[in-house]
């Protein structure tokens, strides 16, 4: 990357430190969930607990990034709010979906408790993106102004991130109405347990729609409407940029942690819980993901273009489907009891090389899905064909699994707590 593409103020067409920070993100993911259901708890070191804890604010970021960039046109106006609307509505049918009492109607049914239920309306990280966008189309299409909406998005992240320790503490919204009690805070309620409430998480969701617009700014639009063809800044400056402002959040946020929760109103048993809430944390987690984007966009720059698919731009355009994908691999497949009892793969059972080995073969398996449903949508139709099938499919094995199991379990009621268990 040398001084021609340091003074290459073309225009951007598409974010590359953006679709690598999500697509590893993704990746990572994986790795995530498999330590965590695989590995011992005590086994797993403290770097790779902090790196994991990294993939949530990665992926938050970078759909806030993205609503600044895809909701305002060129000329500043807005794009219509329809087809995002429809987008948005599938992921929380699919974020829901995956806490689901089950995906037959036996479970719906017969099989049914009220704890299911009521886990049915956690929240996790999709429901949180989903809300977080919705808020922030809100506001952009209430400002309708990109600039005025960057700063009125940057204090939404500050007041969130400075007000989320207080809404965490004991006994906040408790008994509220469930839908919405998740979006307050994470703290236990009625059996169910938000991972990733509003609070603090719609933070990272704003202050990435703040990057975005800025990205906006010096590297979509034109410096001069009259030349189209240069932006005030080239990728290189941004990204040097973007090491910079994470360098600043790193440092900020590490030196404020200490001493941020202090005085009588801040129980000294709930400082450990609390510190994640807080601002410094959100800003030092936020200064790490844009170190991380700055790298990788520079590698990016730097590396050779090498033929085919990447699979890692793949797995960040398909990371829904990879999202989805890897859960049902891990939570229903391998740990469906009968899998469990042949292979194994009890909870917390297994050591470093064979959760490695289990986590590679994830990994490939959906990156193999990501690059394969890739070149699938490069033929509309027979894209929208094969997702009508799977619907299809699904709503088959809803109606006919479940008559044959709400059989099964009148002739055998015995068994029917096990089941529910």
């Amino acid at each position: 990357m040398g001084y021609t593409a340091w003074d290459d103020r073309t225009p951007s067409r598409r974010c590359d430190w953006l679709d690598l920070i999500r697509g590893w993100a993704v990746i990572v993911m994986i790795e995530v969930h498999c330590v965590n259901v695989w590995l011992p708890a005590e086994a797993v070191p403290g770097w790779l607990q902090y790196l994991n804890g990294l993939v949530a604010p990665s992926f938050i970021l970078a759909a806030g990034y993205s609503l600044a960039l895809s909701t305002f046109r060129p000329d500043g106006s807005i794009r219509p709010f329809g087809p995002t609307a429809r987008r948005l509505g599938f992921i929380l049918l699919c974020a829901y979906l995956l806490h689901a009492p089950g995906l037959n109607l036996a479970d719906w049914t017969l099989l049914g408790t009220a704890q299911k239920y009521r886990e049915f309306l956690k929240i996790d990280v999709l429901q949180c993106i989903v809300f977080s966008l919705l808020i922030l189309h809100g506001l952009a299409r209430a400002i309708r102004r990109p600039r005025v909406y960057a700063g009125v998005a940057l204090a939404a992240a500050l007041a969130v991130a400075l007000a989320s320790p207080r809404l965490w503490l004991p006994g906040v919204a408790d008994g509220w109405w469930l839908p919405v009690r998740g979006l307050v805070n994470g703290n236990p309620d009625r059996g169910v347990t938000a991972l990733f409430p509003l609070a603090p998480w719609f933070a990272f969701a704003a202050f990435g729609s703040v990057l975005g617009a800025v990205y906006r700014e010096l590297r979509v639009l034109p410096a001069d409407p009259g030349d189209p063809s240069a932006a005030r800044w080239s990728e290189p400056r941004w990204l040097l940029a973007l090491g910079g402002l994470g360098a600043l959040l790193v440092l900020w946020g590490s030196a404020a942690a200490p001493g941020w929760l202090r005085g009588p109103q801040w129980p000294h048993d709930l400082l450990g819980r609390l510190h994640n809430t807080t601002l410094p944390s959100v800003a030092q987690r936020l200064g790490v993901v844009c170190l991380a984007g700055a790298a990788l966009g520079t590698l990016e720059q730097l590396r050779p273009r090498w033929p085919g698919a990447n699979p890692v731009k793949a797995a960040s355009s398909e990371s829904l489907l990879v999202y989805m994908l890897h859960l049902e691999l891990i939570f229903g497949l391998f740990l469906a009891r009968p899998v469990r009892a042949a292979l194994g793969l009890e909870w917390h059972s297994l050591g470093w090389a064979a959760t490695l080995a289990l986590t590679a073969l994830l990994i490939g398996l959906n990156l193999w899905a990501a690059v394969g449903w890739q070149r699938v949508r490069l033929e509309p139709g027979r894209a929208r064909r094969l997702q009508r099938l799977g619907a299809l499919a699904l709503a088959g094995w809803f109606v006919a699994a479940g008559l044959v199991a709400l059989g099964y379990y009148r002739l055998h009621p015995e068994r029917i707590h096990q089941a529910q268990t």
